[in-house]
């Protein structure tokens, strides 16, 4: 099976037109069906580049088929470090990491990750959750240094071994696993293309040209980014529109689509800093418990997650600092 097979052939014609515990928290929806969580990380797109775009012309599929079925969230922020490893820590783990090799840390978190606080409760570690990325290194973010929690509580994990072709193409592994496994928690973890081969590169290639928003790179360039985009669009509505159709997770799965870090507001060729581009980031919950055809305009942060999945599932995550995002429940 091959992603081409996989995803509709239309991506050249649209590029050409253009800490406590949370247990008992009485915000949980009562009438919740919840029972499985998909995350799906868009590392690397910009707010104006999904949301933001007026036109949307990247996003079609999640603005026009996903977004009515639940929450958007257009004031959601990385306040920290805006680079694929520390700001998918953070998310994971509902605290701020501040790395000090941010592009090729290989220490793992010190607090519990997400995949441990759901595995510690759903008691079959190893099968109920589910991690691919398409980046091996990303590894280091299933399971935290933690002796009350630890590997084992580790999610099976699956990475792309060939990246440079198509980083995205991690999708044709992972969807079978999922289909056939049935893990009640999946965390897909793709990234925007259209950069150098490497994070460092991407982020020491900074646009001289300051006002003329994506000047540097090329056209080709800049073409690769947008199409990266537009294939994630395709892969987020594929996925939903699969799932749908089996009796483990119809009516029964929590669907959250994010991005962690954006680029340069004026040059996409580059991340990193504390601009806009990199730190503002998008936000779409959809599922049982979840309002339908709403929009939330109130701050959030990748922190948020963390304690809000456990609020949702009625799973402790008792290290995770974050804020309980209430708004989006029904």
């Amino acid at each position: 099976m091959t992603l081409s097979k996989i995803l509709s052939p239309l991506i050249a014609t649209i590029l050409l037109t253009a800490m406590p515990s949370n247990a008992g928290d009485q915000s949980v929806p009562q009438k919740s069906q919840a029972r499985n969580l998909f995350i799906i990380v868009m590392n690397g797109v910009r707010y104006n580049d999904a949301f933001g775009d007026k036109n949307h012309l990247y996003i079609d599929n999640i603005w026009t088929k996903l977004r009515p079925l639940g929450t958007i969230c257009t004031k959601f922020e990385n306040r920290e470090l805006t680079l694929p490893i520390p700001a998918q820590m953070s998310l994971l783990t509902g605290v701020w990491h501040v790395l000090r090799n941010p592009f090729s840390e290989t220490i793992r978190p010190t607090f519990p990750t997400l995949f441990e606080y759901w595995n510690s409760v759903r008691k079959d570690s190893g099968t109920s959750s589910y991690f691919a990325s398409s980046r091996r290194n990303f590894e280091i973010l299933d399971y935290s240094t933690s002796t009350e929690f630890g590997a084992k509580y580790a999610p099976t994990f699956e990475a792309d071994k060939e990246v440079k072709e198509n980083e995205n193409a991690i999708y044709e592994k992972a969807l079978p696993h999922i289909m056939e496994k049935h893990p009640s928690f999946v965390y897909l973890s793709f990234g925007a293309g259209g950069g150098t081969e490497t994070p460092e590169k991407e982020l020491a290639a900074e646009c001289p040209l300051k006002g003329q928003k994506d000047a540097c790179g090329g056209a080709a360039g800049l073409n690769s980014y947008y199409e990266s985009i537009i294939l994630m669009d395709q892969i987020v509505y594929d996925l939903w529109d699969r799932i749908q159709k089996v009796d483990a997770y119809k009516d029964k799965t929590v669907f959250l689509v994010m991005s962690v870090h954006g680029r340069h507001t004026d040059d996409y060729h580059g991340y990193g800093d504390k601009c806009r581009g990199c730190t503002e980031l998008f936000l779409l919950a959809i599922g049982p418990g979840i309002k339908k055809n709403f929009v939330s305009k109130q701050g959030r942060t990748l922190i948020d997650i963390c304690k809000t999945v456990g609020t949702l599932f009625n799973i402790p995550t008792p290290y995770a600092k974050g804020d309980v995002m209430k708004e989006l429940f029904e």
